[in-house]
């Protein structure tokens, strides 16, 4: 299987576990039936960066439909605060972002981060910012860090 994302859907009978592909596995249990998307590694990309509050880290999933970026300052990421972005276009000039489950400082500037990828790539961007100690100067490293990366 080349693809990079696939669906597939398949009635186990007894099996625990399948090798697709050596970085796919699929769990089942007996009789069930299991739908998994499968994501290349092509699709993702990480990075880490020094920044003045520490090491910051950044999975990128590009999607069919847009980016998904996770911010960590730790070793796993996890759920924070969230925005998502869509592009300019249709009179408007700005990009369009909305966040959730949060208001506040971190809000807007987990939007304006969500904002200028949108318009830099043109894509649908959501932003998950898992930084206890995001600011305006964090926020402009970590911007400069990503045009780097996205628009070179």
């Amino acid at each position: 299987m080349n693809a990079s994302i696939a669906l597939i859907t398949m009635l186990f009978s007894g099996a625990k576990q399948i090798h697709i592909e050596p970085s796919v596995v699929i769990y089942s249990s007996a009789y069930s039936i299991s739908t998994v998307v499968i994501m290349g590694f092509d699709d993702i990309s990480e990075l880490t960066s020094e920044t003045s509050i520490g090491t910051v880290k950044i999975r990128i999933l590009n999607l069919e439909n847009g980016l998904l970026m996770l911010f960590s300052e730790k070793d796993q990421y996890r759920l924070g605060i969230s925005a998502v972005a869509i592009p300019p276009g249709q009179g408007r000039s700005e990009p369009t972002s909305t966040a959730l489950f949060t208001m506040g400082l971190d809000t807007s500037l987990v939007r304006t981060i969500a904002e200028r990828i949108a318009s830099w790539t043109n894509n649908t961007c959501m932003v998950v910012s898992g930084l206890h100690q995001l600011n305006r100067d964090v926020t402009m490293e970590l911007l400069s860090i990503l045009r780097d990366h996205l628009v070179a």
